[in-house]
């Protein structure tokens, strides 16, 4: 599974933004909205207009949008990035192209999103403690290795979110990244020192905005893990991972994890 991810002012008007998802190829294309994951109502369709923008009043907090196939977009009003952002994240199933990652990231470039990644994030599965069986060291996925951290103290098994605040730095990069120059501006950040390390440069919508790919394909997340890491160390106003476990090394106990790993969250 890819996940796709876009970050917009929290003020973007979320009709608007649906009108513009549902010019996206059919195989991701909207049909259906829901206020509960997983469930679809065949009468809640998209291209009846009053019911939905009744839905929306009385679903501010967020809501999914459901493609023919299941495919799902979720809409978050307040994200973990800050009480000034909205999220939209596509979850684009195996078996699909993941290309499509990459037209959900264009799609939207006139309502000038302020960050925005494609990335390789396989489905967690459920085991019978209600947590996920993930591989031993914690990571399963290329967001997991750059935005969330692990460690087990005793017999616990922590798993922190780290470095997705929008207002504190550039959460990282992964295989596509799309920037705005406002998000570059604000933690003084040149797109020059980024692009180096890229694929490919693609400038979109009214030259604001970048979509970097820094490999070619998703799945290859793991051979350019360390690339990425020492990019993320070298330019600063990048989010890097490997200052957090620099601060935890010795760490015996969850009450000084926890005040530890504050500093990132």
């Amino acid at each position: 599974m890819i996940k796709a991810k876009l970050y917009f002012d929290r003020d973007t008007n979320p009709s608007v933004l649906v009108e513009t998802l549902k010019t996206l190829p059919e195989l991701i294309q909207p049909a259906y909205f829901a206020e509960d994951e997983g469930k679809i109502i065949k009468a809640n369709r998209l291209d009846d207009n009053e019911r939905f923008l009744a839905f929306l009043k009385k679903n501010p907090a967020g809501f999914f949008l459901y493609a023919e196939n299941r495919t799902c977009i979720d809409f978050t009003a307040t994200s973990g990035s800050g009480n000034n952002y909205s999220d939209v994240t596509l979850w684009l199933a195996n078996g699909l192209s993941s290309e499509l990652a990459a037209t959900f990231l264009k799609c939207v470039a006139e309502h000038k999103p302020v960050f925005g990644f494609a990335c390789y994030d396989p489905e967690r599965v459920p085991d019978a403690s209600g947590g996920y069986v993930i591989s031993h060291d914690g990571v399963c996925s290329e967001y997991d290795h750059r935005n969330t951290h692990f460690i087990t103290l005793g017999k616990n098994n922590i798993e922190s979110g780290i470095g997705r605040k929008l207002d504190k730095y550039i959460p990282g990069v992964y295989w596509l990244t799309l920037l705005s120059d406002g998000l570059l501006a604000e933690h003084g950040v040149k797109l020059t020192d980024l692009a180096a390390d890229a694929i490919s440069t693609e400038t979109l919508g009214d030259d604001s905005l970048h979509l970097l790919r820094f490999f070619e394909n998703p799945e290859d997340w793991k051979d350019n893990a360390d690339r990425l890491d020492n990019l993320c160390e070298r330019v600063e106003g990048v989010f890097s991972r490997r200052a957090v476990e620099a601060a935890v090394v010795g760490v015996t106990n969850f009450l000084e994890y926890d005040d530890i790993i504050a500093n990132w969250r």
